[in-house]
């Protein structure tokens, strides 16, 4: 179960990181379906940076990382990423471009393009930051198709 103070305290450190740094990034996965209507609770903070910024950033963040920044082809995602733990709580930070996931209605491999232009402001527990705009959100959430998913699709639209 979420806890409520340590994804408002990772989600605060790490934008102000990324603030102080200029770097351009966007809120996806579950916490942007949160923003955009779902309940489910937060199990780890998804976001994209800028692939130029990535060292960077990365080495601002290093004490805390717990799985290297290095390409991983893992369950339905090729990507290039690097993953946090911040006072318990995991967040995991993909590089754009270059990361793909698995449509699995087709089983074919899928870009998934950021335009970090078109993120959208939302809010977390009283913390604004840039997330990814429900209609891509919809889309990417229902070629994944998993059930978090569709049940993030569900919540965030209604059934149609």
């Amino acid at each position: 179960m979420e806890s409520s103070l340590s994804v408002k305290d990772a989600l605060v450190w790490i934008k102000t990181i990324l603030e102080q740094d200029r770097v351009r990034y966007q809120i996806v996965g579950g916490m942007a379906a949160r923003i955009h209507g779902a309940r489910r609770p937060i199990i780890d903070i998804d976001m994209y940076i800028p692939a130029g910024d990535a060292q960077a950033v990365y080495s601002r963040v290093q004490q805390y990382v717990t799985k290297p920044l290095k390409h991983y082809v893992e369950d339905a995602w090729d990507i290039q990423y690097f993953q946090l733990i911040y006072k318990n709580q995991k967040i995991e930070i993909g590089l754009s471009p270059g990361a793909r996931f698995l449509n699995k209605k087709t089983n074919e491999w899928v870009a998934q393009t950021i335009d970090f232009t078109k993120s959208v402001l939302g809010y977390f527990d009283g913390v604004q930051i840039a997330v990814m705009p429900r209609d891509e959100l919809v889309a990417y959430k229902g070629l994944l198709d998993r059930e978090v998913d569709r049940m993030d699709i569900e919540e965030m639209v209604g059934t149609e």
